[in-house]
């Protein structure tokens, strides 16, 4: 009598929908399944192959200890900078989700731009206070250029949103190649000549040891004197207290931000280093632009999508490139 092969897991720190389990169980002949994490016994943890994450803080060497055999870890974060790349064997390739969570996340840019552009509180405050007072001081978003650092999947979600606008539209990247819905994409290298361009700048790329205080107090003063800023990448690509001393001097220079330079841990209360809070042309968000209840299902299906690429033998998508991590901190708490 034949022994039935035992099937390599994939496994996961998520409940997820049936019809992800079935395109697993469907992929490579049927030869893997997926289980959850917590459930697995130590014999089963021979057989996990691939991993899928939620909880970055999970990325230790303990758990590839448990697990030798793993081979791929598919990160459900967008970016990579929380998670402990020194932990993780080089026999192990790590995927990032970027561009699961672009569409809210754009829209979440232009609710920014639109609460600066026009002047949203202000007017909503003096109405309130008993003022009737109209003005002109808007910002008519047709044929302004905004400038968006990270053409990838989020910055290809700004730039559509944005030229339904009809804005003009020009992209940061690497290679400099054209992207879709980008009037120009331009190498990282012309970075200076887009901040003095734009009068809408937007922070979409990952934070790597090339792009921590990429935006710092030199660049912020290239920029136009009422620009909006808007940070839905990592805060710390943008210096702090470059930020807030500009903010400061510049009281027509506004930025919305959803990401932070530092994360409370659970029950601690946030704070900043500098009292961004008292400056009327400072707009903050807890770093939930993607906070929509759909988010969560469109980066499951982002995630597995790319496993099983890699069960059918396809190409991997959003491999991370180590290189840019060498030496690097993990961020602590989101």
């Amino acid at each position: 009598m034949r022994v039935a092969e035992r099937k390599k897991i994939v496994a996961t720190d998520m409940v997820i929908p049936e019809d992800l389990t079935r395109r697993v169980a469907d992929a490579a002949g049927g030869r893997y399944t997926v289980r959850l994490l917590d459930q697995l016994t130590d014999a089963e943890k021979e057989d996990v192959e691939v991993l899928v994450l939620l909880r970055n803080g999970m990325v230790t060497g303990k758990l590839f200890q448990e697990m030798p055999n793993v081979r791929l870890l598919q990160s459900m974060s967008a970016g990579v900078d929380f998670i402990d790349l020194a932990s993780i064997p080089p026999q192990v390739a790590l995927c990032s989700n970027a561009g699961a969570y672009r569409d809210p996340i754009a829209e979440h840019v232009f609710g920014m731009i639109l609460y600066f552009g026009k002047n949203l509180t202000r007017n909503h405050e003096r109405l309130r206070s008993g003022v009737f007072e109209g003005s002109t001081d808007g910002i008519f978003l047709r044929e302004k250029t905004i400038g968006i650092i990270g053409a990838g999947g989020i910055g290809q979600s700004v730039a559509r949103v944005a030229r339904a606008f009809g804005m003009r539209t020009i992209g940061i990247n690497t290679s400099g190649r054209p992207v879709e819905n980008f009037d120009d994409v331009w190498k990282m290298e012309r970075l200076d000549d887009l901040l003095g361009e734009a009068d809408v700048v937007v922070v979409s790329l990952p934070l790597t040891n090339h792009t921590r205080d990429l935006i710092d107090a030199r660049r912020l003063g290239l920029m136009k004197e009422a620009c909006i800023l808007v940070n839905v990448a990592r805060g710390a690509i943008v210096a702090q207290d470059a930020l807030y001393a500009h903010l400061k001097a510049h009281p027509q220079f506004r930025a919305g931000i959803d990401v932070w330079w530092r994360y409370p841990k659970s029950g601690e209360r946030f704070s900043l280093d500098y009292p961004f809070f008292e400056l009327p042309n400072f707009l903050a968000s807890p770093h939930n632009s993607d906070g929509v209840p759909e988010a969560r299902g469109h980066g499951q299906q982002h995630a597995f999508s790319n496993v099983i690429r890699y069960l059918d033998g396809e190409p991997l998508e959003r491999v991370v490139d180590r290189a840019d991590y060498l030496g690097f901190q993990p961020l602590s708490g989101h």
